[in-house]
């Protein structure tokens, strides 16, 4: 008898805790289907170019439901040429940034097409946008019209220099904000014009600054229930990007001169920089002068231990004469062996074959609809429980728009009507 009761009370036990799991699972999922962190979050993405859509799509890679509201015909960088080229007639560029996204195309000009773009912020978290300050405000899509729509959203706007001040009205692009916060001024030789860089270098911190933006603002908006607006901006974002060089230009009496002879920056001393070989190049770091000309032989080079500043221009020199005459992967071999801290220069293609880049999965290669297989880049960065996921291929124009009004209970006629009015259009 004791032993049946102990038998039935083991299976009470067990009953409960099935049940239990079962509303555990039910209430949390399961534990073993990683969630994406960001796929509760909804998004209207007015954005175009570089400074919005980057941010956007870094945070549709962690699962966030980006809707890419567009004009009609779709966004205009689709066609913007690379190198004078598009790839199968759309934009490597826009192929880049757009991805993990649904579009719809709006004619945000008509009535109609604001009040449909009201529905979809209504329904989302957050409105990203970068047009020039005041057009959003035409549209009647403006801070304060959106919060009435919905008080709770976070409005995040990217422009040039801000929505206030003497240069509102000017147009902001990387190449001119460069130039004006000193950046293009502080690369290159000594002789040389200012020279920008090979990359939308500040297009692409402005776009880490909203996705950095729109991630504290929801973080504060869990806790407390309140949106916000932020503002992001190419000047600002330009300078925070050069902190350490500006900070030790203003904070110091140091004067700051390009090298002459190629050293990299104008605030590091020899042997600093890129240097020529038999067969390419080498770049060659913060290496103490004394270890080089050890491990390279060079006993000129001891002369300059200690004067590493005031002698870059020669320490570049003399390390270069020697360089040119040696083949790259041996220089290489040697100077990694000996600690110093040195790479090869790389092209793009040659970059796509690095073993270190292949293993990281930088660069991918995916199927599109449009334009077959094309190649990119891939996550940057690794979240063990929250891992982020390329689940879709940049948007045709329009290609979610039926989509996305149905699941905002339009009705079949209702869609029908705003696609005969030309508010809306779809690419199939």
């Amino acid at each position: 008898m004791g032993y049946t009761v102990k038998q039935t009370k083991t299976e009470f036990e067990r009953g409960v805790l099935t049940v239990t799991l079962i509303f555990y699972i039910f209430e949390h999922g399961n534990r073993n289907e990683m969630k994406s962190a960001l796929e509760d979050v909804k998004i209207a993405d007015f954005t175009q170019m570089m400074q919005g859509p980057w941010a956007t799509q870094k945070l549709a890679e962690m699962g966030a439901d980006v809707i890419k509201i567009e004009r009609i015909g779709g966004e205009w960088e689709r066609t913007l040429e690379a190198g004078g080229e598009l790839y199968e007639g759309t934009s490597p560029f826009f192929l880049a940034m757009n991805r993990n996204k649904r579009s719809i195309t709006l004619d945000l000009k008509s009535e109609e097409g604001q009040e449909v773009a009201l529905d979809i912020i209504r329904e989302s978290d957050v409105l990203v946008e970068n047009f020039r300050p005041g057009v959003m405000e035409k549209f009647g899509l403006g801070y304060d019209d959106v919060c009435e729509a919905n008080p709770e959203i976070i409005y995040v706007s990217g422009s040039g220099f801000g929505s206030s001040g003497p240069y509102v009205d000017r147009p902001g692009q990387d190449l001119l904000l460069q130039a004006m916060t000193g950046l293009a001024n502080q690369t290159g030789r000594r002789d040389d014009p200012p020279t920008p860089a090979g990359s939308a270098v500040v297009d692409e911190h402005s776009a880490m600054l909203i996705a950095f933006s729109i991630l504290v603002a929801l973080y504060h908006k869990q806790r407390t229930g309140e949106g916000q607006r932020a503002e992001v901006n190419l000047m600002n974002s330009a300078i925070d990007f050069q902190c350490q060089e500006i900070t030790a230009a203003l904070s110091t009496d140091m004067e700051v001169n390009r090298s002459e002879a190629g050293i990299s920056s104008p605030f590091n001393s020899g042997p600093y920089g890129i240097y020529e070989t038999a067969d390419g190049h080498v770049a060659i770091a913060m290496a103490p002068v004394d270890v080089l000309a050890d491990t390279l032989g060079l006993e000129e080079l001891q002369q300059y231990d200690g004067t590493e500043f005031e002698d870059r221009d020669e320490i570049k020199r003399v390390l270069e004469a020697y360089t040119r005459e040696c083949e790259t992967e041996s220089l290489l071999t040697r100077l990694l062996d000996a600690d110093v801290w040195a790479s090869k220069v790389n092209d793009f293609h040659e970059m796509a074959e690095d073993p270190q880049v292949q293993h990281n999965d930088m660069v991918r290669t995916f199927e599109h609809p449009e334009v077959g297989e094309y190649t990119t880049t891939g996550i940057p960065v690794t979240l063990s429980e929250t891992p982020g996921e390329i689940t879709s291929q940049p948007p045709m124009p329009g290609e979610h728009t039926d989509e996305v009004l149905g699941e905002l209970d339009y009705s079949d006629e209702q869609i029908r009507k705003l696609h005969e009015n030309d508010v809306v259009s779809r690419t199939d």
